[in-house]
């Protein structure tokens, strides 16, 4: 899953030199931040990602797609996460044109894009992917957010949707009032939530989950699905997982890229981006779905009651007119989020 990082820098210039010594070095030109071919019908894309090189052959596989839908025309040069500047300074890298695409995680630059956290994921906006599609590509999410990033000087292309959001625990959990019981790790947004329950959180960083758990200094933790658990072999000290129903996909990634590297695409490069991209993303979601279910065998595996799950939904309205607060754009996102809730019965 991922961690929220809001820090920020200038880290345009030395990127800016870095990249072009890379571009120098594989004789490539770089023309207003867009590192391209000398022969115009071939652009070359520097994109960098977040992910790390567990990664790699799920991104070699989207180059490879893009190579050939396009008959070697977009060539894709993917860094991983950090390898050319930190991962929360991406998107300012990305605007300022020093890197061309990125695969990023919205809440990295929440601080930056008033629509940025919504993005990502907040409880009880979407709990199936039928619904977080609906909400993209027929309630108007994906437009209004394309045209937010356009006003940022970035394409958007598609959402990508994640894996799973929820509770594990080192004893079973079948209510909200069992939680209550529980110290719980949780992020800030899921924490305003849960203390309407009365039930305690912290947050810790993943890197001190198994040891916070082993000692007993937390009870649980919500932080991803049965194979992010496992990842972190987490199944060791905690086997029960509850599914909250809170938020499914539990986080939605993009890939965005730098405009003025979109407008030097002809319009038939641009569509097969888009188509390509749009194909990918699916097999991505695709992998987490099969990556959790070949997981979830080390798991005992409760839900919550529906009545939790509306008493939850009613709870989020906090942070949700929080997200609304940031602008009228972020406003008017919210508002389709409402309108979900309230066509699926969530919400009166």
């Amino acid at each position: 899953m991922h961690n929220n990082k809001f820090a920020m820098g200038g880290v345009a210039a030395s990127v800016t030199s870095t990249l072009a010594g890379l571009a120098l070095a594989g004789g490539l030109s770089v023309v207003s931040g867009a590192v391209m071919a000398e022969d115009g019908d071939v652009v070359e894309i520097r994109m960098q990602r977040y992910t790390g090189t567990e990664e790699d052959p799920i991104f070699e596989r989207y180059q490879e797609m893009l190579a050939e839908a396009s008959d070697g025309r977009i060539q894709l040069k993917i860094f991983r996460g950090g390898e050319l500047v930190p991962n929360d300074q991406m998107f300012v890298a990305l605007r300022s044109g020093t890197l061309q695409a990125i695969y990023g995680y919205a809440g990295y630059w929440g601080g930056q894009m008033d629509t940025a956290v919504l993005e990502s994921g907040i409880p009880m906006a979407w709990t199936s992917l039928e619904e977080a599609k609906e909400l993209w590509s027929e309630r108007g999410l994906g437009d209004l957010l394309s045209e937010n990033y356009a006003r940022q000087g970035v394409q958007y292309t598609v959402p990508i949707f994640g894996g799973r959001f929820d509770l594990l625990t080192k004893e079973p959990v079948n209510s909200l009032e069992d939680m209550s019981e529980l110290k719980v790790r949780a992020t800030p947004s899921v924490s305003a939530v849960l203390e309407h329950f009365d039930i305690p959180t912290v947050y810790i960083p993943p890197q001190e989950f198994y040891i916070a758990l082993s000692t007993n200094t937390i009870d649980g933790l919500i932080y991803g699905g049965p194979y992010d658990y496992s990842v972190l072999k987490l199944d060791e000290v905690a086997t029960h997982y509850t599914d909250l129903n809170m938020l499914y996909p539990g986080f939605v990634d993009n890939i965005l890229v730098n405009q003025n590297t979109w407008n030097r695409m002809s319009e038939e490069l641009q569509d097969t981006f888009m188509e390509v991209t749009a194909e990918w993303a699916d097999y991505r979601h695709q992998k987490f779905v099969e990556w959790n279910e070949e997981e979830a065998h080390r798991f005992e595996v409760t839900s919550l009651p529906d009545d939790d799950v509306l008493a939850m939904t009613e709870a989020a309205q906090e942070v949700w007119d929080t997200e609304a607060e940031k602008s009228p754009v972020a406003a008017e996102a919210i508002e389709m989020v409402r309108d979900l809730a309230r066509d699926k019965g969530r919400l009166d």
